[in-house]
């Protein structure tokens, strides 16, 4: 059995858990969880069967209803569904999580706390948890990774499907810890990542019944009284333009008791609007984010030198390196700016037809020495790439482990390779020079790109994509199915087809400010925050 907690880290890509709540106007809460696993080799050459039934009965002890679960991408497993009294009785669920199957992914010292706010009209509830999935944070007695099998384990952690789905009826208001979007006011959904440690914070607002009953007759009954003392003493009922003094006194007490209380009520929640716009800044944290950009093949020091002088207009980034690596590998950058957090580096290739593996190491080294020139340490980064640089920062991606890339651009990069490379491969035999490293890598079938696919199954999902396709002008070299691949391998990606060519899409103005956006502006889109 030791070695079962190892193998559900080894078959991460092969794990999914949907919890999906339902707020109801008593505060009551439905929730339906399932846990599903793919059937998976490892498994099967050790002949591991998943003891479902015993973990029915613990659900079952616990108080819940169960049913098997199957879907048509091969996933077996059961749905658990449970009505907890009140929000408070949540908190159980930090207990029922040490056993099945989430107690092995689950940390024993998770924080899973629920705080009340009472307000006029809604009560706020706000919830925060932790779900650290790093690998160094599971304790498994008895069993020691290191090596190739601890690097194939955080490889397939990283693939852990975990999301939490909120739907709140009418009247019911909810946001992501980042402010009420009109999108999602009924409901919010989180994606929780492997090999990362993720935090989420959830705000309900719930309909407070007695408040708004108590509000609706007190209105109604200002209403009616309004209207008799406005009857009572009119001082000439013939001449409706002529009113009495007491009744404009009157008149204006009423209004400005309505106007006092209407405004009590709001100054209460707005401050808790207020709250949600700490939280909202505090997720613009000013941590030291550097974006590296690799140009592709034949690409120079100049390819997102318009991406960097647009960034700085905007006043989202900086200009702030360019890293140089020579054809031996020697790499150099030259600092244009200290004091920026997000500084952009570019990195320059002088043999801008090398190989896929020596792109890769070059970006490696380049990155290395761009934080040991800059003096300035750093965890996370974003990466954006043109074409082959795309490719291989891709291939970078999938083989490092050091720093977190949260955000990763990519312009027209042939991830699935491109036949124009075969073609450039056999016109090298009639003497044309397109038979260079990076041309051969390029094609479908080279051993480079082979090698670079069989990894994107271990893609993490945790990185933010943002692909384009260029679909215009008289250089479409790269077809959708190969600059789009990586949509069949995460779900956490933006994808879109623009109107230019190859050459010139990551130049162009909307593409650039869209791709700004992307990188620099906060969205109420679920981007884990990473706390050290």
């Amino acid at each position: 059995m030791l070695l079962f907690p190892f193998l559900f880290l080894l078959i991460g890509g092969c794990v999914r858990i949907n919890y999906d709540a339902t707020v109801h106007y008593d505060q009551s809460v439905s929730l339906e969880t399932t846990y599903a696993f793919r059937d998976h080799p490892v498994m099967k050459l050790l002949n591991l069967r998943l003891d479902w039934d015993t973990w029915k009965e613990q659900a079952e002890e616990n108080g819940y209803e169960t049913e098997d679960y199957s879907s048509p991408d091969d996933y077996e497993g059961m749905v658990l569904k449970k009505t907890f009294k009140n929000v408070d009785e949540l908190q159980q669920i930090k207990e029922e999580w040490k056993t099945g199957p989430a107690g092995i992914l689950v940390p024993p010292d998770i924080q899973f706390d629920i705080d009340q706010r009472e307000g006029i009209w809604f009560d706020s509830y706000t919830l925060q948890t932790n779900l650290d999935l790093r690998l160094d944070r599971v304790d498994l007695p008895g069993v020691e990774l290191t090596g190739s099998p601890k690097k194939l384990a955080e490889r397939y952690i990283r693939q852990a499907d975990i999301r939490f789905n909120l739907t709140v009826p009418t009247g019911v208001f909810v946001e992501d810890g980042t402010g009420l979007d009109l999108r999602s006011m009924k409901h919010v959904e989180w994606q929780v990542y492997g090999g990362r440690q993720n935090n989420v914070k959830l705000v309900a607002h719930v309909p407070n019944v007695k408040a708004w009953v108590i509000t609706i007759i007190v209105l109604v009954s200002a209403i009616i009284l309004s209207y008799f003392i406005w009857r009572k003493y009119r001082r000439n009922v013939g001449n409706p333009r002529e009113t009495s003094i007491r009744s404009r006194l009157l008149g204006l007490l009423i209004v400005s008791l309505s106007l006092i209380l209407i405004v009590g009520t709001f100054r209460q929640e707005l401050a808790n609007e207020r709250q949600s716009e700490a939280i909202r800044q505090a997720s613009q944290t000013n941590e030291f984010i550097p974006t590296f950009a690799v140009h592709g093949l034949l690409g120079t020091d100049r390819t997102f030198l318009r991406f960097s002088q647009a960034m700085e207009q905007s006043g989202q980034a900086t200009d702030g390196a360019l890293c140089t690596v020579t054809v031996k590998g020697k790499t150099d950058c030259e600092i244009y700016d200290f004091s920026s957090t997000r500084p952009i580096v570019r990195i320059e290739f002088e043999d801008a037809e090398a190989s896929l593996n020596n792109q890769t190491k070059w970006l490696n080294a380049a990155i290395e020495t761009y934080k040991k020139t800059r003096n300035r340490s750093f965890d996370r980064m974003y990466i954006i790439g043109h074409s082959m640089g795309g490719v291989a920062a891709a291939n970078y991606i999938l083989n490092q482990e050091t720093y977190i890339v949260d955000k990763f651009v990519t312009f027209d990069s042939p991830f699935g390779g491109t036949r124009l490379a075969n073609f450039g491969l056999s016109a090298s035999n009639f003497g044309v020079n397109t038979g260079s490293p990076a041309i051969r890598d390029l094609s479908p079938n080279s051993d480079g790109l082979q090698a670079f696919q069989s990894k994107l199954e271990t893609w993490p999902r945790s990185v933010q994509v943002l692909s384009f396709s260029g679909r215009g002008g008289e250089f479409n070299l790269i077809e959708p199915a190969s600059s789009l691949l990586l949509e069949e391998y995460t779900n956490n990606i933006q994808t879109e087809t623009v109107p230019y060519d190859h050459f010139s899409l990551h130049r162009k103005s909307d593409v650039l400010k869209e791709t700004g956006k992307f990188l620099y502006e906060y969205t109420n889109e679920f981007n884990p925050i990473e706390t050290n």
